[in-house]
């Protein structure tokens, strides 16, 4: 751009040929024109010769110009001019001739069509003639001039100013054309700096947020100018530490740099080279390599992309490898699988085990769908087995019907998922032929159903009569050691027909050493030689036995399970298999069996033993509570002459002890009160265990109600409130219910003493369950903790010291044996501080006493 600027800006040295065809045109017909006029006008011929000179070279510079000699036709118009002046004036005899005006004209002329230096040559030129002839007309080398004004004059002079106005105007032309290039140059040259600060700052962005390295270098001296974040995370250098180095310190291989750099400076890029890069710890990583060389002759600028392969190359390594596992897995696995097409069922690939026969490739079967080759019975059977797929993602143990090696068809199993291979929808599948497993299972199915329900000996029978044609057996027998150790049979059967039972001695006999062992006894042929005297015992000849002892949980065999060929047989898995089922099951028959008969045994005896049980309880309850009855009852009579004498002797000797001997009477005067009270309980406890109890309907309301006003009566200072539910009856004995709500809100009002607002409470329990009524008596007092819950219902057990609450710890004993003479059950709930809630039902479950 400074160069077209520049040739803009100075003159050509080749003027344009329109301006000076028109020049010379025009001032060869007005010189031409002139030159017979001023040769009619005056009388000095000398004033001809100006005109003609200017007249001749005027149309020689046509000709030159029209010959294409356009270099020469400024110069020679300039120099021709400049000489016409100068005869002119010489010829006029004065510099202020019409002719002086064409000094003008040439230096004009010589400044739009020739160079500075031709133009500084002319206006020197014409200054020093202008002089000399100025001088020479002063000193008067020159002839009189005639002044005399006429057309010649106007005509030189006009001449002169339109050809003057031409070359200005060409002049003003060609500065105009100048100026409106350069306008043009300059905002196309705005544009381009735009353009380039834009496409620098999109290349600063780019370059500073590209998560690959970037590296900027000079392709002169080959120091890194630049580098970006994702440089520093890669390499592990910083900026700071890479800036005006060059890039060696990057390369873990020399060798590796000197060729890429010959390569990127003769191709002036180079594109995804692989090399080994080296980081700023030491270690070396795969990398992918990307250089740009750029075009400025100034400063080749170089940026480099660099990519770490190292987790890729791992990432391909592991997916080969993975690749290779799943292909060997697939070849060579013995499970039949195959990937087909999920849209037409098109197979991919097969595995050796998926092959329909021996005779049919692998390579036969590519390209095919899994219709044309006949795997599935029907269209319909693929379609829903692949609705299915699509539904689920994946099927698990499909079963379904397919076409078999031999072209039957099969009952299958069917293990598939979706897979995606090349953006196609794809099966991975396995396929399991279950058809022996089926009919297995119809076998197990039968035998079970035939024995479903059976107990006893029909169980035997039917397992003798199943067993038969599942091991295709002749002989199955079912038998049962005895005491005497010899075996009886439980069922049998013979060539699918049932037999009567047979009781033999197992010694000499193949059931003899199935009896002796756990595990199966096998003879797959040669019975009859190892075994001769079997044949009299079983009534055929058999060749093969297999048998299993039953054993009892201890060990101890107690039957036996044997199965008889008259030919050799090969035992399969099969066959052990259905053994074990079936003896299995016969032994937990046999053992319920023998437990049935255990128990039909004992309950013979057992009503007997019961009953004379129950009169010896009897008897020894009635025993123990007359005893506890008597023993109290005769602690009374000492006890009460105890506590006669020591009130005596207290009143005989008043004033007369010290205060420690009346304190130690006060407290045997206590003692056997306390004594008292306690034989009074234990009585009271006896009472009501003895004495038959007449059942009622009882309204446990009113009789609560007139033990609250009978406690409020003998304690009048203290403020009760009670609130009993009305309506609340139970079929009980009258006199016991009362003595045991006695205890209960007995218990209630005593507890609640250091309460300031005491409510004892009593109702019907919502949870009592049908036929049974539950009642509750609760109370607000000082609760209990139900970690000593199990204390609460035992004789002489209390939660309280005797200086806190008195008792003697009989009380809930006595409510626990009514509500158990009733059949009922009661229970406590509390918390400390939180009071207390006793639930009690009375409604008899047996028989009163």
């Amino acid at each position: 751009m400074p160069e077209a600027l520049s040739r803009v800006s100075s003159p050509s040295s080749e003027p344009s040929s329109s301006p000076l065809r028109a020049i010379g045109l025009l001032v060869a017909i007005a010189a031409t024109v002139q030159a017979p006029l001023v040769y009619l006008s005056t009388s000095n011929l000398s004033e001809v010769i100006a005109p003609a000179l200017i007249a001749l070279s005027a149309w020689t510079v046509l000709l030159l110009l029209s010959k294409g000699f356009q270099r020469l036709v400024a110069p020679l118009l300039v120099t021709a001019v400049l000489i016409s002046t100068v005869i002119a004036i010489v010829a006029f005899g004065s510099v202020r001739t019409a002719a002086g005006f064409l000094f003008v004209a040439v230096v004009a002329g010589a400044g739009i069509f020739l160079p500075r230096r031709a133009l500084f040559v002319t206006v020197t030129l014409s200054v020093v003639v202008l002089g000399v002839l100025t001088w020479m007309e002063w000193s008067g080398w020159f002839k009189p001039a005639n002044f005399k004004v006429g057309f010649t004059v106007w005509l030189t002079q006009s001449m002169t100013m339109v050809v003057v106005a031409i070359m200005v105007y060409h002049s003003r032309s060609r500065a105009q054309q100048a100026l409106d290039l350069q306008r043009r140059e300059l905002e196309r040259r705005i544009r381009s700096e735009q353009e380039r600060d834009q496409s620098l700052e999109r290349f600063t962005r780019i370059f500073r947020n590209s998560p690959s390295p970037m590296i900027a270098q000079s392709a002169r001296s080959g120091l890194i100018l630049d580098v970006n974040p994702a440089f520093e995370r890669c390499y592990g250098h910083t900026r700071e530490d890479v800036l005006g180095c060059t890039d060696a310190m990057l390369w873990a291989e020399p060798e590796q740099r000197a060729l890429y750099l010959e390569q990127l400076f003769a191709l002036r890029r180079a594109d995804q080279v692989h090399v080994q890069g080296l980081r700023a710890d030491g270690s070396r990583f795969e990398a992918l390599i990307s250089s740009e060389m750029g075009d400025d002759p100034q400063d080749r600028l170089i940026i480099t992309t660099v990519t770490d392969i190292t987790e890729q190359n791992a990432t391909i390594e592991r997916l080969r490898r993975s690749e290779e596992r799943f292909a060997k897995a697939f070849n060579f696995s013995p499970m039949n699988l195959a990937i087909t097409r999920l849209s037409d069922g098109r197979i991919l690939e097969v595995n050796r085990a998926g092959l329909i026969s021996d005779s049919i490739g692998v390579n036969a079967l590519r390209g095919k769908t899994t219709l044309e080759t006949g795997a599935w019975l029907t269209p319909a059977h693929r379609q829903a087995y692949v609705d299915k797929l699509k539904h689920d993602g994946r099927v698990l143990a499909y079963e379904s019907q397919m076409r078999g090696r031999d072209g039957k068809p099969v009952d299958v199993r069917l293990w598939a998922v979706l897979i995606d291979i090349e953006g196609e929808e794809c099966i991975l599948s396995s396929t399991v032929n279950v058809s022996e497993e089926k009919r297995r299972e119809a076998l197990l199915l039968s035998v079970a159903q035939g024995m479903t329900g059976e107990t006893g000996a029909a169980f035997f029978t039917a397992l003798a009569r199943h067993a038969a044609p599942a091991l295709k057996a002749d002989v199955v027998m079912v038998s049962e050691l005895m005491p005497d150790q010899e075996v009886q049979t439980l069922a049998m059967s013979m060539d699918g027909a049932l037999v009567p039972n047979i009781v033999y001695a197992p010694e000499g006999t193949p059931c003899g050493e199935a009896l002796s062992r756990s595990d199966l006894c096998v003879h797959e042929q040669g019975l009859a030689h190892t075994y001769p005297s079997l044949s009299s015992k079983t009534g055929m000849q058999a060749s093969a036995y297999i048998g299993q002892s039953l054993r009892d949980q201890d060990g101890t065999a107690i039957g036996l399970l044997s199965a008889m060929w008259r030919q050799p047989i090969t035992l399969t898995a099969e066959m052990r298999a259905l053994m074990s089922i079936f003896a299995s099951r016969a032994t937990a028959e046999l053992m319920r069996l023998r437990r049935e008969r255990e128990i039909q045994q004992l309950n013979a005896t057992l009503e007997q033993r019961v009953q004379s049980r129950t009169a010896e309880l009897q008897k020894l309850n009635a025993e123990l509570d007359s005893f506890a009855y008597s023993v109290s009852h005769d602690l009374k009579s000492p006890l009460r002459a105890i506590d006669g004498f020591t009130s005596l002797l207290s009143e005989q000797l008043q004033g007369r002890l010290t205060a420690d001997e009346e304190q130690l009477l006060q407290r045997v005067l206590a003692s056997t009160h306390r004594m008292s009270t306690l034989i009074a309980d234990m009585l009271a406890l006896a009472r009501v265990s003895q004495g038959k109890m007449v059942l009622s309907p009882t309204n446990l309301s009113e009789i609560a109600e007139q033990v609250m006003r009978a406690e409020q009566a003998r304690q009048p200072g203290r403020p009760l409130a009670w609130r009993i539910e009305p309506g609340l009856v139970s079929v009980c004995d009258a006199r016991l219910a009362r003595i045991a709500l006695e205890n209960l809100l007995g218990n209630a009002i005593k507890y609640t003493r250091d309460q300031p607002q005491p409510l004892i409470e009593m109702g019907r329990c919502k949870d009592g369950g049908p036929g049974r009524a539950s009642f509750f008596v609760r109370d607000n007092g000082v609760g209990f903790n139900m970690a000593y819950a199990d204390k609460l219902f035992k004789p002489f057990q209390r939660l309280h010291g005797p200086s806190e609450f008195e008792g003697t710890g009989i009380g809930l004993a006595t409510v626990r044996r009514i509500v158990d003479r009733h059949g009922g059950q009661v229970q406590g709930i509390g918390r400390p501080g939180e009071g207390a809630e006793f639930r009690f039902s009375l409604t008899p479950a047996r028989a009163p006493r």
